[in-house]
């Protein structure tokens, strides 16, 4: 995108119907004045360019995150950049490509429908790339960052072109067949340029959440399971790891405060994809005592060290997703556990066996 595109007149809607892209009501802009006040007192925003439809849309919130949006000429999302501010500047947190070998629908389509490039970048130095298709068996990789941390000053009102130039996708071809390898090579390009991560005790699931939910729902309904999710076997419990931090962060040089928001990030994408397949989460009772199967499914957690747990049932097995240990000792780890249902929920008439005194596991219990 050239620095000409960004230059010109922009608008800022006072409500924008992100599907249409149109500003909505009687009165849909406010001039500069009153998009300058909105600014200056942080309060939400939206900035598009003037062609109608735009071709780019940033949602400002607060002053502290800015999220670009661009689109193809028929109103169809090509790629999403979100700046969140860090120290008084705005760090890049993420960038979301998107692919559609089908060619371009003209509109929105929901997400597991496409082909997806997905970059989760923190400070520290360490970015997670994913490559998620709807035919293919996810790529998800962490590696030290590929090329440069981005960094822009926060924008003054009006002063829009850096932020937008710094998000702007390159030329790629994202519609139709072709659409299929060129995602690959982006991906494959974009983790090839950053280095692998070297710590023999750090491990992170190179899966995605969709591919743990397909694991989970194939074990809770004996059906073969993907080969990317390890499963550690504990009486009646199953494991399924997702990350483990392995060294303190004096030993590692990585700031715990990251690996805190990187475990959240993997929780939430986890959380998301089992409140899609059964509903809301419950946060489980993990310092609940007395008698009974989900007092000692309690007593489990807590003797593994975990922190938080919450739980769904699926195909009648309680599902949990588990955050134990402690970033500044250096040994956060996630996980999700298939338990019997009666452990969570504690409703009697479904199977059941003592819960496992041990529920820890390490990087050892991980193999390669």
């Amino acid at each position: 995108m050239s620095g000409s595109s960004v230059s010109g007149a922009v608008r800022y809607p006072r409500r924008f119907e992100i599907f249409r892209l149109e500003a909505l009501g009687d009165d849909p802009f406010f001039t500069d004045a009153e998009a300058r006040n909105e600014y200056e007192r942080g309060r939400r925003l939206a900035v598009t360019d003037a062609a109608a439809p735009p071709a780019w849309y940033v949602d400002v919130l607060h002053r502290d995150r800015f999220t670009v949006t661009f689109y193809s000429p028929h109103k169809t999302p090509v790629r999403k950049v979100e700046w969140e501010r860090v120290d008084g500047r705005l760090f890049r947190r993420r960038i979301l490509d998107l692919f559609y070998p089908e060619g371009d629908p003209k509109r929105r389509v929901p997400y597991s429908h496409l082909l997806r490039v997905d970059q989760h970048w923190y400070t520290d130095g360490i970015a997670h790339v994913s490559r998620s298709s709807p035919i293919d068996e996810d790529l998800v990789v962490e590696v030290s960052a590929p090329g440069e941390l981005q960094w822009v000053d926060i924008p003054a009102f009006g002063e829009w072109a850096p932020l937008i130039e710094a998000s702007a996708p390159p030329e790629l071809g994202r519609f139709d067949l072709d659409a299929v390898d060129v995602a690959e090579d982006f991906a494959r390009a974009t983790i090839a340029g950053g280095e692998p991560m070297t710590d023999a005790g750090r491990w992170n699931l190179p899966a995605s959440s969709s591919t743990v939910l397909d694991t989970v729902t194939s074990l809770t309904t004996f059906e073969p399971a993907p080969s990317l999710v390890p499963v550690i076997e504990r009486e009646a419990a199953k494991i399924l790891p997702v990350f483990v931090q392995g060294a303190s962060p004096r030993q590692s040089g990585l700031d715990p405060r990251e690996e805190r928001r990187r475990v959240d990030e993997l929780s939430s994408d986890l959380a998301g994809a089992f409140e899609y397949a059964a509903g809301r989460p419950i946060a489980f009772p993990i310092e609940q005592r007395g008698d009974g199967p989900v007092a000692e499914y309690a007593a489990s957690l807590r003797r593994a060290h975990a922190r938080s747990a919450q739980w769904w049932v699926l195909n009648e097995t309680g599902i949990v997703v588990v955050r134990s240990g402690d970033e500044d000792a250096g040994d956060l780890a996630l996980a999700v556990h298939i338990v019997p249902a009666r452990w969570v929920s504690g409703r009697s008439g479904t199977h059941t066996g003592r819960a496992p005194v041990d529920l820890r596991w390490s990087r050892a219990d991980v193999g390669d």
